[in-house]
């Protein structure tokens, strides 16, 4: 029995058909695979199940297709959706939310987005939830043609944050034609415009374009592995590369003696800065709105390094730099161990490797989380 109603035409998740206990072990077969295509002497041995395996997700962008179906994508085809379809991988509130939008899609009198000659109103709903029991809404839209357009989305937007008891709903307008969940105008309708996220004691702004780890109930055991693997940074200097708006480095700055951030997305250096307030850090700690490869910290004298680059893994430059400056100690997160593995190839000559733990995040899918401790040889 699948999981999923639409297996064979849903483009979504695609290891729902495997036994949970034969995903893990797959994994881990195709890291320590990667390690061996690479020549390297490593070997990941523990990986903790994901706490939840269905409902875990907290996001889901759902698309609104130019016939008015709202749902997941169809596999290869980009301008088509199943409608109705649900993901069992979300969070049970985003199912409720997600009826509830489904439904006022058919009454709003707006057009929807045509993918392929652009035209068209309505093109995403993405539904966010916490763990607290916060959730937020973004429909994302077209720019208006005039005033009086704008006029009738804004009313038909305060119509649905009426009809659900969503904490707020955000209006993302999306003024260019590229096919993107996010807009490059915000405004908020109803509520705060954010929500709050607790993870081991620890809270966190959730802004609606800013990236946040998108399985709560695993967050809890990254952040943990991340802290333990960190130790004791009493009397030293953490530097937090790529840190989004400081998962980790939140979590460990009261113990510090300086904490630096550096991050690409400046909404997520503005969250981050945020969180300081939000957990009372009153230590020396400093976010930076940069590129990492850009960002001079070589003569900051970090102790220990977080690395938590994107999927695509660490810009040529930012490796350079790891490898001139040669930090103490390394916690290397990585959501891609291909990347991983293709950079420990530079990393071993100076490295050793003194503990290595993949986290499942993402069950269903192939994807994994690899936590590294590195330390200075």
């Amino acid at each position: 029995m699948h999981l999923c109603p639409n297996k064979e035409v849903c483009g979504s998740c695609s290891w729902s058909h495997i036994p949970y206990e034969k995903q893990l072990e797959q994994k881990l077969s195709d890291i320590n695979g990667s390690f061996k295509l690479k020549s390297l002497k490593l070997k990941v041995k523990e990986i903790i199940p994901s706490p939840v395996t269905e409902h875990y997700r907290n996001r889901m962008d759902f698309v609104i297709d130019f016939e008015g179906n709202v749902g997941m994508r169809m596999k290869g085809k980009w301008w088509k959706v199943i409608d109705n379809h649900f993901c069992f991988l979300a969070d049970k509130t985003i199912e409720e939310l997600f009826t509830v939008v489904r439904d006022w899609t058919k009454t709003a009198r707006l057009s929807f987005f045509d993918r392929k000659v652009h035209t068209g109103i309505l093109r995403y709903a993405v539904i966010r939830v916490t763990k607290t029991g916060e959730s937020m809404l973004n429909i994302v839209t077209s720019a208006p043609a005039n005033k009086e357009e704008e006029a009738t989305i804004t009313q038909a937007l305060k119509d649905l944050a009426k009809k659900t008891s969503v904490s707020t709903l955000i209006w993302a307008i999306n003024s260019t034609i590229t096919d993107v969940s996010f807009g490059d105008d915000l405004r908020v309708i109803s509520g705060s415009g954010f929500m709050t996220e607790e993870i081991n004691g620890f809270k966190y702004i959730v802004t609606p374009q800013a990236f946040f780890q998108t399985n709560s109930h695993g967050a809890e055991y990254l952040l943990l592995t991340v802290s333990e693997m960190v130790g004791n940074v009493e009397s030293k200097t953490l530097l937090d590369l790529y840190c989004g708006s400081g998962f980790f480095s939140i979590a460990l700055a009261k113990q510090t003696k300086k904490t630096i951030g550096i991050e690409l997305n400046e909404q997520a250096i503005v969250d981050a800065k945020q969180n300081v307030l939000l957990n009372n850090i009153s230590g020396d700690i400093e976010y930076f709105d940069a590129k990492t490869e850009d960002f001079d910290w070589k003569n900051l004298g970090a102790d220990v390094v977080i690395l938590d680059p994107p999927r695509s893994g660490m810009h040529d430059k930012a490796l350079a730099d790891v490898l001139s400056a040669k930090p103490k100690t390394i916690v290397y997160v990585s959501c891609n161990y291909k990347n991983f593995a293709r950079e420990m190839v530079q990393l071993q000559e100076y490295y050793d490797v003194e503990a290595i733990k993949a986290i499942d995040m993402f069950p269903h899918t192939p994807h994994v989380e690899l936590v590294t401790k590195l330390v200075l040889k």
